[in-house]
């Protein structure tokens, strides 16, 4: 086996790598290294109107290359206000006389004088800095302005009701850029609200953030990673400006030890962004039946993209890839089996007792995948095995059946949000809940499944086969269960302050 993995280290180094670094991406998620750990949402936000003083560093850098970033500014960060700088810009983009019926984009490049001096301010901001030291380590990660990406972007209504246009991307949901398979590095876009707008919401659904972006109001995610779409308000209209002026700005932020993987990072992202700003602009109001092709290709990739986001999660199939490559290599289906098989349960503990900050949506995405993986890696070796033959085991299957069976009422009886922690996470209120099997069965969701996995040691062939796979299913569920029971979690201090002014 030594052999063959050092035969073929091509593949396996530069999937290991790109596994790992697609789960430990700041510095928020330096210790999440595999799916069985808790992820932290990495949508953030800041004001450019508050003047407040931080005691954070707000260190952002040229874009020079291949030069190494350099500091912008040390020690705490004094803020000023850049409302003068926002309505500076916010007036060059309206007196340009936009459409009302699509929208419109200035590059950062087409800006003269004062606006594109106000751009700079607002783009060097130290409210942005330190909104992005938050997340990002000064001591760790560089930040670097991606001059070539920033521009002034108008809104345009929904199109729907027209044929196949590329307008209709903004409320669809979407990842704005492909390259979220590299490893340790990310590009973050940033909106910035220009005006009173009530009737515009940025949704992230993974993150479960929705924020109507107001003047002064920024909105940080990662171009490559974070699903987001708009939707509009219509009753709305009337309090809120004609016009939807926002800025994009764009970031690059990568390890200080990797700045070469971030300046390729910044390369690509650039390349990207102009040559699909150019296939946007193309498709924005289609005329030949080739432009109707490329615009019906353009949603149509945005779909597929955004359903591989969502229901996959590309660091999910970069770690499954590895650990099928494992499998292939050492020709061990065990390896594959003991990291995909166990993943949820650790994944379950380390959510339940960490709590803040979690990224709800792919916390549920990746519980449901790995143990979907699990159950087809249970199952199929009980019905289909290789060294006995299959012994029908009533008593066996009716265990089965009747414990996923009330498994299944316990999720209807709360809701899925509520059986991945939502209540616990403090994202729904806490709800008693006395429909069967609840007030009936202690833990239902838990004994249920156990019961169902003892089920299936109980048909012999499959005991014989595996005879340690359900007893450390059955052990990881009890674990997980006893911290329920005895809520075991992290106290925070601000909790502990709350609960004493209540």
């Amino acid at each position: 086996e030594m052999q063959r993995l050092h035969a073929f280290a091509w593949l396996l180094g530069p999937l290991v790598c790109c596994a790992l670094g697609s789960y430990c991406v700041d510095s928020k998620n330096q210790f999440c290294f595999f799916p069985g750990t808790p992820f932290y949402h990495r949508v953030v936000q800041c004001s450019l109107l508050d003047e407040s003083t931080q005691e954070r560093e707000a260190e952002i850098s040229n874009d020079t290359r291949p030069k190494p970033s350099v500091d912008h500014s040390k020690g705490p960060a004094r803020h000023v206000s850049k409302s003068k700088d926002l309505d500076t810009i916010r007036a060059w983009a309206v007196a340009h006389n936009p459409p009302e019926n699509q929208s419109s984009h200035w590059w950062y490049t087409d800006l003269q004088g004062e606006a594109r001096k106000a751009f700079e301010n607002v783009a060097y901001s130290t409210q942005v800095g330190c909104m992005f030291r938050e997340l990002f380590s000064t001591k760790n990660y560089c930040v670097d302005v991606i001059t070539g990406m920033n521009e002034i972007y108008i809104s345009g209504p929904p199109r729907f009701d027209e044929r196949a246009n590329s307008d209709n991307v903004f409320y669809t949901r979407h990842v704005d850029g492909p390259f979220g398979l590299l490893p340790f590095v990310s590009v973050y876009r940033c909106i910035v609200g220009l005006d009173h707008n009530e009737k515009t919401t940025t949704h992230f659904p993974m993150a479960g953030v929705d924020k109507n972006a107001m003047n002064g109001d920024v909105l940080g995610f990662d171009f490559n990673r974070e699903v987001h779409y708009i939707t509009t308000d219509d009753s709305k209209a009337a309090s809120s400006d004609k016009f939807r002026v926002v800025l994009k700005l764009h970031y690059c932020i990568y390890p200080r030890v990797l700045a070469p993987l971030g300046w390729l990072m910044y390369s690509f992202n650039v390349t990207y962004n102009m040559s699909f700003r150019a296939l946007f602009l193309k498709t924005i109001n289609p005329q030949s039946l080739y432009e109707h092709f490329l615009a019906w290709n353009v949603n149509l990739n945005t779909i597929l993209f955004d359903r591989i986001e969502t229901l996959l999660g590309q660091r999910n199939v970069l770690y499954l890839l590895f650990m099928l490559a494992l499998w292939y290599v050492t020709g061990m289906y065990e390896i594959f089996f003991a990291f995909t098989s166990y993943v949820h349960y650790f994944r379950y503990i380390s959510t339940y007792y960490v709590r803040k900050g979690i990224d709800f949506g792919s916390f549920k995405r990746d519980v449901l995948l790995f143990k979907s993986v699990a159950l087809a890696q249970l199952f199929y070796p009980y019905f289909f095995p290789t060294t006995r033959p299959f012994e029908f085991d009533p008593i066996s299957i009716a265990m089965i059946v009747s414990g996923y069976a009330v498994s299944v009422m316990a999720t209807n009886a709360i809701g899925i949000d509520r059986t991945y922690f939502a209540a616990e996470l403090g994202l729904v209120p806490h709800k008693w809940i006395d429909q069967f099997p609840y007030g009936y069965i202690p833990h239902p969701m838990i004994v249920s499944q156990v019961f169902a996995l003892l089920g299936l040691y109980k048909a012999a062939h499959y005991r014989a086969e595996w005879p340690y796979v359900v007893p450390v299913h059955v052990l990881l569920y009890v674990t997980h269960m006893l911290q329920e029971h005895f809520d075991i979690y992290r106290r925070y201090p601000e909790d502990a302050k709350k609960a004493k002014l209540a």
